[in-house]
């Protein structure tokens, strides 16, 4: 998870390539480039997003090697939502909340790292609001999430320290305790 231009597509796709394993693209930054108007989409096509990029998990999911790398969930989608028209859908309200259990473990990159500026992005100013935004809703859903900084290398041996220590079904919070001294 992450703002837009916080590293997110290249560390799926770099940890995909380490992991050997398949990665889930931005559904959503695919859609919006084919349909926006203005820059903008609709309440109603927000509402189409995130069934879709479920859907997509669901196939390559099959494909996976351990792990399946997301670019992105329906909670950034939602987050978009709400920064366009100040409120989401009963369809993404329902995929955001059932994406809190549908991930094993939420990465967030930080925006420590230089603003690509596209065509199809908004600014740094509002790549830092944005970061926030996300920040706040994990928070409002208290979901624990990993922040990881620095270069794409050191990123991944952030995710990689994670996952080495990571348990499913079993022990998030150890894995946010500080190591033991003794």
């Amino acid at each position: 998870m992450g703002a837009p231009s916080t590293g997110k597509t290249t560390l799926v796709q770099a940890l995909a390539e380490k992991y050997q394993t398949v990665f889930m693209t931005e559904y959503g930054g695919e859609y919006w480039r084919e349909n926006h108007v203005d820059r903008r989409i609709t309440l109603d096509q927000f509402e189409e997003i995130p069934l879709e990029h479920m859907r997509r998990e669901d196939v390559l999911v099959q494909d996976a090697n351990q792990y399946l790398f997301c670019d992105t969930c329906p909670i950034t989608t939602y987050v978009f939502a709400k920064d366009y028209h100040g409120e989401a859908g009963p369809v993404l309200e329902k995929a955001a909340r059932d994406s809190q259990s549908r991930y094993d473990l939420f990465f967030l990159c930080d925006t420590d790292i230089p603003y690509a500026d596209t065509w199809d992005r908004s600014g740094d100013v509002k790549r830092r609001w944005f970061q926030n935004q996300i920040i706040g809703d994990l928070a409002e859903r208290r979901l624990p999430y990993f922040v990881l900084r620095g270069s794409v290398e050191e990123r991944i041996a952030q995710v990689e320290h994670v996952l080495s220590r990571h348990k499913k079904f079993g022990n998030l919070t150890e894995l946010f305790a500080e190591p033991s001294t003794e």
